[in-house]
């Protein structure tokens, strides 16, 4: 039967493509122009992909199957994964986006997901019948990866925001079996991320890594690394539902001493960071079991251990025509892509490979010069708390007491940030969010001025010779 299913939507799919090639004409496929160790950099020829509406289906199928299309006259099809960055901000504010492109995997809540996301038509789908990408993950800006106030990377910002992005492929859209609580009570922002009074361990996909204080207080740890849950693991098939141990929801959170909000209030269930160094609560405790959310969603099909655990990604860099990136800036984006893929099968545990199929073994060509001097004294480094991240969460989050607003975006297909069955407000200042699948994301991490990029070169080629 699920074939059949699948078969009916990969049809629709087929249809709507055509439907879409009298729109596609004007816009230009991305033009390739160089082969990078880690990526391959294209040209946004018309404007297309940096002035796209991502947040509907047509204007989004407009924008991408130019990158496809240009993708595949340069490259093998042998992902199913388009990682894609820019030299160039996305517009509306968001910071980076998860779009799934195709479906089929039971069991893991995808028809919310469709109920949600105004891109995806149907719990099973493939919006790419002449590729096998399943979903594009858009980075936005490389820079915002770099640290802003300091030399070096941003690991901390690469664990989030990639860990959640590509952890979007299979979350988090579950209901579970709650008693008289809500089945949706597990969800936070956008009912497309784990609340942020869920025990997750520290996932990416949000929610917290709570320790029960035996009292009927719960404090939450704050974390510089993020390692996904064994619910995540199960969704994503790489647990098997005996393996997977017992979680908690604290319900009725309140008396929140560390709070950062007005009067000390609580962090919405839609929050996800918090200023203080631990966050205290009080409430109650519901735990929660694996068959919980089976006696909902169904088990999980394919399951583990037949479910793939092998990904093949492909890395772009989108940029406008004729700019040119420096040696040191094409260097820092080949450390990016490694530490993303290192950070992420780290969050699974090691269950998990993640195979980049843009990556050559012969070093490119290097680019131009940068302008400005190597102070070669300079180490890169990483972020530790207190940094410009620290009460930052991924994709638009509503954070649970940050200390201000962050930019504001519309919701998608209605003009309005309130009142849309997706979007999230919360006390936090103010801040709104993107709707759909809930897997936009608006930083408030300031960009590194790229001045700062040519102090990073010391770091970068003592690990480009090794």
């Amino acid at each position: 039967m699920l074939r059949g299913v699948l078969a009916r939507a990969s049809a629709v799919a087929t249809v709507a493509f055509f439907m879409l090639l009298p729109a596609l004409a004007h816009a230009a496929p991305i033009e390739f122009v160089e082969q990078r160790r880690n990526f391959m950099i294209f040209d946004d020829v018309d404007g297309t992909v940096e002035n796209a509406n991502w947040f509907n289906r047509e204007p989004f199928y407009q924008a991408y199957y130019p990158i496809e299309a240009g993708f595949l006259k340069a490259h093998a099809d042998d992902s199913q994964f388009i990682v894609v960055y820019t030299t160039f901000s996305l517009v509306k504010g968001v910071g980076a986006f998860y779009q799934s492109l195709a479906n089929d995997v039971a069991g893991i809540g995808y028809q919310k997901a469709a109920d949600l996301d105004p891109i995806i038509p149907a719990e099973f789908f493939d919006d790419t019948p002449d590729s096998q990408f399943q979903g594009m993950l858009h980075m936005n800006d490389w820079h915002k990866f770099l640290l802003p106030g300091n030399i070096g990377f941003n690991d901390k910002w690469i664990s989030l925001v990639f860990g959640q992005e590509l952890g979007h492929a299979w979350l988090a859209f579950v209901h579970a079996e709650l008693g008289d609580s809500p089945p949706d009570a597990m969800l936070g922002r956008a009912r497309a991320h784990w609340s942020f009074y869920l025990h997750t361990d520290g996932s990416p996909v949000e929610g917290q890594r709570w320790t029960d204080n035996g009292d009927g207080s719960f404090t939450a740890a704050k974390l510089d690394k993020y390692q996904f849950s064994d619910l995540d693991l199960y969704l994503m098939g790489l647990m098997g539902a005996d393996e997977v141990q017992p979680w908690f929801l604290i319900e009725d959170p309140h008396d929140c001493p560390d709070s950062n909000l007005e009067d000390k209030a609580c962090a919405d269930p839609s929050g996800h960071s918090f200023k203080a160094d631990q966050y205290r609560v009080h409430g109650t405790r519901k735990d929660i079991t694996i068959k919980d959310v089976i006696d909902v969603e169904g088990p999980r099909v394919p399951a583990y251990p037949d479910a793939t655990s092998a990904f093949d990604l492909s890395f772009i860099l989108v940029k406008r025509p004729g700019e040119t990136l420096c040696d040191d800036e094409l260097a820092a984006l080949d450390e990016i892509v490694d530490r993303s893929i290192a950070e992420w099968v780290g969050q699974t545990r090691g269950r998990a490979t993640l195979v980049n199929r843009t990556h050559v073994d012969t070093e490119p060509d290097p680019g131009p010069a940068c302008d400005m001097p190597v102070d070669t004294t300079t180490e890169g480094t990483t972020v530790t708390e207190g940094t410009a991240t620290e009460g930052t969460a991924t994709e638009g989050t509503a954070t649970g007491d940050d200390t201000g607003p962050t930019p504001t975006t519309d919701a998608p297909g209605t003009g309005s940030t309130t009142n849309d069955p997706g979007s999230s407000s919360n006390s936090d200042g103010g801040q709104q969010t993107e709707s759909g699948c809930g897997c936009r994301h608006t930083p408030t991490a300031p960009l590194l001025s790229t001045l700062l990029l040519p102090l990073l070169l010391p770091l970068l080629r003592r690990r480009r010779s090794a």
